[in-house]
């Protein structure tokens, strides 16, 4: 039986035939599940400023290796590319984000 991966967010709060938006709160010290990141996405970086220390599983972590620590800063957008199989931890404070995905059609 494959195993079952969590939602790469906290909730859709939009979704058509080209993006899917999440809203994206991860409390202080909070353990993101693993999960799989199966479309390119931008992180609308809102509020915390972490770290939020990164696991790649099965070897996905590309460029960023096996671990990796991302220091958000609020008012700025990051690209991911697809791919990533992952699981993270928040460091510091309360982290809010948009995760806006790119459907391929």
């Amino acid at each position: 039986m494959a195993e079952s991966m969590a939602a790469i967010a906290t909730e859709i709060i939009y979704e058509d035939e080209h993006v899917r938006v999440w809203n994206q709160v991860i409390p202080a010290g909070a353990e993101i599940e693993k999960h799989e990141h199966h479309n390119d996405y931008f992180l609308l970086n809102v509020a915390g400023n972490g770290p939020i220390d990164v696991t790649f599983h099965e070897g996905t972590g590309g460029d960023y290796g096996e671990q990796f620590s991302f220091t958000p800063k609020p008012g700025t957008a990051d690209f991911i590319a697809k791919g990533h199989i992952e699981t993270a931890s928040n460091q510091g404070e309360e982290y809010r984000a948009i995760l806006v995905e790119l459907k391929k059609s």
